[in-house]
């Protein structure tokens, strides 16, 4: 009875055999094999965590309903909750169940992670009995799938400018579209691609809130900070929720000179010197 198939007719036909080796055939009857198909119980909530590996575990239970033992299951993903496409397509999860119940909470294979779209996957399940007979239930989780760092958009042009007070912003802007940003921060140092002296180290930019998308605020540095004596090179960097960091180094520079310019002092003549001719020279010291 297994080996027929479910939902369709079979024809059964005998065979007789005489001791002379005669024989004879004839069709006899025919089965129509309608096996309940297994029972799906669907515990899992939406998986809101957003996932950089494949961690979850999910809570879905599968029940035979024809007094034949579960074979397998199997998932497939799309982005589409109303639908394909579906990439990957159905795999393989469990395999040789050989039990009426399975109720493990259960990974998806590494190869479907891998295979997801980065953002929301929608995850249907099907699973068979030795019957063979299966069954289907769409969507019954979701997995949300962040695997890339954020970006970092560099909209600011160099500062040639010479600055003696704070008070410029920059336009340099962040984005998450998927966990969304954790943090922002800039570094200052004295030469170009985190070289040379440390001025002033990672600092968050403190307007960001962690969580949103995109920050596209300008936004300035610590100017007290800054140094007269080199070229101030910024540094900025950015991680989502996820912990994965971008950095780019040296989208702009700040040059900073506070320090008004001295008077040059008389070096010749001398105070209250006396003179009898009317063309004296006059000397002052470099400032």
């Amino acid at each position: 009875f297994t080996a027929l198939p479910n939902l369709a007719y079979s024809y059964v036909t005998v065979r007789v055999y005489d001791n002379a080796g005669s024989s004879s055939t004839q069709n006899v009857f025919s089965v129509y094999k309608n096996a309940s198909a297994p029972a799906i119980t669907d515990n899992q909530a939406g998986d809101d965590a957003w996932r950089s590996a494949n961690t979850g575990s999910y809570n879905v239970d599968f029940q035979s309903q024809s007094g034949q033992n579960l074979d397998k299951f199997q998932v497939r993903a799309s982005t589409n909750s109303s639908g394909g496409p579906y990439n990957p397509d159905w795999t393989d999860v469990v395999i040789g169940i050989g039990a009426a119940d399975y109720t493990a909470d259960w990974a998806l294979p590494t190869a479907v992670f891998d295979a997801m779209a980065a953002g929301r996957n929608y995850v249907s399940v099907r699973v068979f009995d030795l019957v063979p007979s299966s069954g289907t239930l769409d969507n019954v989780f979701y997995v949300q799938k962040d695997t890339s760092a954020p970006t970092i958009a560099d909209n600011q042009a160099g500062d040639d400018a010479w600055r003696n007070s704070s008070g410029t912003v920059y336009n340099v802007d962040f984005l998450d579209s998927l966990s969304g940003l954790a943090t922002a921060q800039y570094k200052v140092m004295s030469g170009a691609g985190q070289g040379g002296t440390l001025i002033k180290d990672w600092a968050d930019i403190a307007a960001l809130t962690p969580g949103q998308t995109a920050y596209n605020a300008d936004w300035a540095v610590d100017f007290a900070a800054l140094q007269e004596w080199a070229t101030n090179y910024v540094s900025v960097r950015a991680y989502d929720t996820l912990g994965q960091a971008a950095t780019l180094n040296d989208p702009f520079t700040v040059l900073k000179d506070t320090t008004p310019p001295s008077a040059p002092a008389l070096s010749s003549p001398a105070d209250n010197a006396l003179y009898s001719v009317s063309a004296v020279s006059f000397d002052w010291s470099d400032s």
